[in-house]
């Protein structure tokens, strides 16, 4: 998915002029990549809200104009208000659409765990995301991961999501866990006194068995001096 922006050139930066573009409506950003010079540019917060309503998500592909320069690129940095509904700053890289990039991609975790149907497990999301390596034309809006055969104790790695052919992972070493089916913390205290439990109640009869031992030595040992 593509999508085309306008922006004009920043004049000036810091803090104080990035708060007056976004009350403009506007919102600061910064182009790089393939050996360019950092260009700063503001551009339509509502377009570029707009973009990544599309079905490639944040990995739309932005065709910049700014004046009589054009510029293909990527959302490498997307920084948002810590409350508010809002970005702040964007960090844009210039690629080249015959040349592979990176790409972070959203899994969709379907199916419920056996471990959630049968054990009253929990399922514990570690990582929602893969980075992955293709053509920015070949990057997934998202991938599918069925984690409905997992029991508890079990996960789902990295390498267990299916890539679409031309896709593949950023690291090959990356095994990483998604998700892990754990019991809830109340069920694992729970076995936890149990097995106490069980231990004492284990050591009390050794113990018993112990003493009684000893009382039946000492007992044959009277007879013995007795006779």
């Amino acid at each position: 998915m593509e999508a085309t922006l306008k922006a004009t050139l920043r004049e000036s930066i810091g803090s104080g002029e990035s708060r007056r573009l976004r009350n403009d409506g506007l919102l600061p950003a910064v182009v790089y990549g393939l050996g360019m010079e950092p260009v700063s540019i503001a551009l339509s917060a509502r377009e570029f809200t707009n973009a990544l309503k599309t079905e490639a998500g944040s990995n739309v592909i932005l065709n910049l104009e700014v004046g009589k320069n054009k510029y293909t690129t990527l959302a490498r940095e997307i920084q948002r208000h810590p409350y508010k509904n809002e970005f702040l700053h964007i960090d844009l890289i210039q690629i080249d659409l015959t040349q592979k990039v990176e790409a972070n991609v959203q899994i969709n975790f379907l199916g419920t765990p056996l471990g959630v149907k049968d054990e009253g497990g929990l399922v514990q999301t570690i990582n929602s995301t893969i980075t992955v390596s293709t053509l920015p034309s070949s990057i997934p809006s998202s991938l599918d991961l069925d984690i409905s055969e997992l029991n508890v104790g079990e996960n789902a790695t990295v390498l267990d999501v299916k890539l679409p052919e031309g896709v593949e992972l950023a690291s090959e070493d990356d095994d990483s866990i998604l998700v892990t089916i754990t019991l809830p913390r109340a069920a694992v205290e729970e076995e936890e006194e149990i097995e106490g439990l069980e231990g004492e109640e284990l050591e009390g009869e050794e113990g018993a068995e112990g003493e009684s031992s000893e009382e039946t030595t000492g007992e044959e040992s009277s007879d013995e001096s007795g006779e």
